[in-house]
């Protein structure tokens, strides 16, 4: 029963910034915009949510820094790709790149240390067994709350709103949203910036629950998130199934890891080894949007 509970905390924390980086993506990718950059959304979101954590000591105040940086980080790569009509990929490429840089120069600069930030909110007294005490903290976190409200937002917005109709008009038919007087311009930038902004949230995850910032502790997860987005098939809903999925895996190396007879590095690579088979798998079965790229 304690490993259960272990997993089900395991699961939950590591679901929650994959979730949000791929409902950021869902967003970016509907609207016709291919998102690579997800991977620095995150980071940059962590990073965020760890300085309005260390002046505040609010983690709801941590999670507005996170959306704010991320929303900034989309509307520069939409600055890039919709505006300056950069290459998507690479724009993506040097928003990652751009994104683990200006962290660790940021964290000299801030706390004179390029690997970490100093200790976040401090861990509160528990008693009971190792099992109950995780789940209550995965479960205490904010982010996991907002996460699944930014689920059911996204599926309500993709899905029955006018703004939602024009994101996938934009990514199927862009000309014809123009022909109705509508600008294809402004609702990729909107889309993006939301994009960034649920993928910095999930970013603040990741250093609210380690309560500190580690340089590069996004560590492949907008990958992951894209992956998922592909593997949902751009639709919310089956993407959160396959966020959640990676998840597990994610969750699975951190129960097992050091108890079972499994090499650690094996179950470490489950995640990015379940993605790839899935993505190759679903080769010329699931269809994109018309202008994604």
């Amino acid at each position: 029963m304690n490993a259960l509970l272990v997993f089900i905390a395991q699961c939950i924390s590591a679901t929650t910034p994959l979730l949000l980086a791929a409902l950021g993506g869902t967003l970016s990718e509907r609207a016709g915009v291919a998102t690579i950059a997800l991977e620095g959304y995150i980071l940059v979101g962590a990073f965020a949510a760890a300085v309005g954590a260390l002046a505040s000591g609010s983690a709801l105040f941590a999670c507005a820094c996170a959306i704010v940086a991320g929303a900034l980080m989309g509307a520069l790569f939409s600055l890039s790709t919709v505006t300056l009509k950069a290459n998507a990929i690479v724009a993506g490429v040097a928003v990652n790149l751009f994104a683990g840089a200006s962290t660790r120069v940021a964290l000299k600069v801030l706390y004179d240390s390029a690997s970490n930030s100093p200790p976040l909110l401090t861990r509160s007294a528990r008693t009971g067994s190792i099992g109950a005490v995780s789940l209550i903290e995965s479960l205490s976190q904010p982010v996991t709350w907002l996460a699944l409200l930014a689920l059911v937002a996204v599926v309500t917005l993709v899905h029955k709103s006018a703004f939602g109709m024009r994101v996938e008009a934009a990514g199927e038919h862009p000309d014809a949203l123009t022909t109705r007087g509508v600008s294809v311009e402004r609702t990729r930038w909107i889309a993006l910036t939301m994009g960034g902004a649920l993928a910095g949230l999930g970013g603040a995850h990741l250093s609210l629950a380690q309560h500190e910032f580690v340089a590069y502790m996004s560590a492949g997860r907008g990958f992951l998130a894209l992956a998922a987005v592909i593997i949902g098939g751009w639709k919310p809903a089956r993407t959160a199934l396959a966020a959640l999925s990676i998840g597990a895996l994610y969750a699975l190396e951190a129960t097992l890891s050091g108890r079972a007879a499994i090499p650690t590095v094996l179950l470490q690579a489950l995640p990015f080894a379940f993605t790839l088979v899935a993505v190759v798998g679903l080769v010329g079965r699931v269809r994109a949007p018309r202008a994604l790229g």
